[in-house]
């Protein structure tokens, strides 16, 4: 731990990501664009599925073996986008976390990360919330955790304007700290009362496999969730990051091969929080990659992918095939040794590459404002669009829309990047 940190102290390329204009150009581009490259693929590949005209570019977003592009036993190339977000979060957490350590103490860094990630899990509750809402358009009775959830959504638009009012300089003194408390609080209670209804929901369906489910439990919350399991590690050596996933990976191992476990964690989610502990091995796994890459030692950091992903796929035959629903061992192991493997592509062209067009470093910027204007994009487009102008489209009609929703959004990530605003949890 102790050359990483030196690492991100002596040596330019190591400086923790930041967004400010002096440090601007110390960057490393590599993970920037790696970052962008999940982003994107998350986004645009939830677009494109609505167009079955477009054959196997509507195929990309797909999870199911049946439709989606396989390309491991179990394993779609729509499945390893998200991982290798995780890994991306994995390769900056222990840098980012440092640099708030050393600005602002460890106090406030340990709270300010725990409420980031809790309010990761929040935010994914509102995505849902929005979800069921417009179901209730269409029969869906919402219910008293969905009420409760609004509640706690109405504060945080409160918390939200009151941000954007601290603006205003003659403001920013009254506002700016009740705004930050109003905002994070809301957002991190919907995220603890999301982990618990998720548990709730696992436990329901072990005593009735078809019982009713408050289903809060996508992407955004699993990732959360990771950061929260991975967090006490967040500063440890590399070693004992190794022998503390490792444990977590072994116990969930056996609890997911036991029984029906394997059955049940399919239901919701990615395993939803149970499952969350799965995700999170993951992450650890990730950072304890990221500590060789930091260190210079990125052979070893490559040999580590590889070993990991050979691992996985070698597991199959006892473990079973590498599932995403139900985040199986054989997933975490492929997981991380292919994100990691995939990352160093991106490192390695970096050494033989200039880049003119950097819009994956305009998408890696600013990935949660981007996920929220893609939700809200395909959520409202989807909704007013006609059938004959989404699932019925003419192929070239369908591309002419992904076209536009590509340009359009990259646009918008190159005027954020331009101007260096920076919008984060």
């Amino acid at each position: 731990m102790e050359k990483v940190e030196e690492a991100i102290i002596k040596n330019d390329r190591m400086l923790p990501i930041d967004d400010t204009d002096a440090k601007e150009s110390k960057r490393i581009k590599s993970i920037d664009r790696f970052r962008g490259f999940c982003v994107f693929c998350m986004l645009i590949f939830q677009f494109l599925k609505n167009f079955p005209s477009l054959g196997i570019l509507s195929r990309l977003a797909d999870h199911s073996l049946s439709k989606g592009i396989i390309i491991l036993p179990g394993m779609t190339l729509a499945d390893i986008i998200a991982p290798a977000f995780i890994f991306a979060i994995g390769l900056t957490f222990t840098l980012s976390f440092t640099k708030w350590q050393r600005l602002y103490g460890t106090k406030h860094a340990i709270i300010h990360y725990l409420e980031r990630a809790l309010s990761i899990v929040g935010l994914g509750t509102f995505l849902d919330l929005c979800n069921k809402v417009l179901d209730s358009m269409s029969g869906y009775t919402l219910n008293a955790f969905d009420y409760t959830v609004l509640a706690f959504t109405i504060v945080a638009i409160i918390g939200l304007v009151l941000r954007l009012l601290a603006l205003i300089p003659a403001w920013k003194k009254k506002l700016s700290v009740p705004a930050e408390h109003i905002f994070y609080v809301a957002l991190s209670c919907m995220g603890i009362m999301n982990i618990i209804i998720t548990t709730i929901d696992f436990f329901a369906i072990q005593n009735n496999f078809s019982a009713f489910r408050y289903d809060y439990w996508v992407t955004l919350q699993g990732i959360g969730f990771a950061i929260l399991v991975a967090f006490p590690f967040v500063k440890s050596k590399w070693w004992v990051k190794l022998i503390g996933a490792s444990a977590i990976f072994v116990a969930f191992t056996v609890f997911h091969q036991l029984g029906n476990n394997k059955a049940w964690l399919d239901v919701i989610v990615h395993g939803g929080t149970i499952g969350g502990f799965g995700w999170g091995a993951m992450l650890i796994f990730d950072m304890m990659i990221a500590d060789f890459y930091f260190m210079k030692k990125r052979h070893i950091s490559l040999a580590l992918s590889a070993i990991f992903c050979t691992l996985g796929v070698f597991l199959t035959q006892w473990l079973g095939v590498i599932n995403l629903g139900s985040c199986s061992p054989t997933f975490i192991l492929v997981s991380v040794g292919l994100s990691g493997l995939i990352f160093f592509i991106f490192d390695y062209l970096d050494k033989y590459i200039t880049w003119k067009f950097e819009f994956l470093v305009w998408w890696g910027k600013n990935p949660i404002i981007m996920f929220l204007v893609e939700f809200f994009v395909i959520g409202v487009y989807t909704t007013v669009m006609p059938e004959s102008a989404l699932s019925g489209a003419s192929w070239w009609l369908a591309g002419i829309q992904g076209i536009l929703a590509i340009v359009l959004l990259t646009a918008f990530a190159y005027l954020l990047a331009r101007k260096k605003k920076s919008i984060s949890l």
